[in-house]
């Protein structure tokens, strides 16, 4: 249905029927990643791979954990599929700081957008970001799934 003044509102697209149009998605992506990769990163004497890919405050919190190399990799996961999930709809180039895997209020994993990567989102049509991960000794998995309405 072509979008025009008449079938708009403040929280988005309504139906003929007047209900709010559902976000769709725009994007999807997965990661895996080695845990001993980021213990290799976080025990070397120079850590430039963990401080050019992850803000302090996520370095901080992982390492708060009783096996921060694993928070790690669950971590890196996520902004990897986050990438994944918006190279779909032209995110590619992204810088990895601007990318912020955090907990939400429920302790549950979130990720805000910052800077360049943000104003792409936004003008891509990008309302929200669903991640989810998860790790064990060995591995850690993230899957992303960007929704919202694709702008016109």
């Amino acid at each position: 249905m072509p979008m025009n003044r008449s079938n708009t509102n403040q929280n988005g697209p309504v139906s003929r029927a007047g209900g709010t149009l559902p976000d769709s998605i725009l994007g999807l992506g997965t990661d895996l990643c080695a845990v001993s990769r980021l213990e290799r990163e976080l025990a070397a004497p120079e850590r430039g791979f963990v401080d050019a890919v992850f803000l302090p405050a996520e370095i901080a919190r992982c390492c708060a954990h009783r096996y921060p190399a694993r928070r790690l990799a669950a971590c890196f996961a996520a902004k990897e599929a986050v990438i994944k999930a918006l190279a779909r709809t032209g995110g590619q180039g992204t810088f990895w700081q601007d990318i912020e895997v955090g907990d939400d209020a429920r302790g549950g994993p979130s990720v805000v957008l910052h800077g360049r990567l943000a104003a792409l989102a936004e003008a891509l049509g990008v309302r929200r970001i669903h991640v989810s991960h998860a790790h064990d000794r060995d591995h850690a998995v993230a899957c992303a799934i960007v929704t919202g309405r694709p702008a016109r």
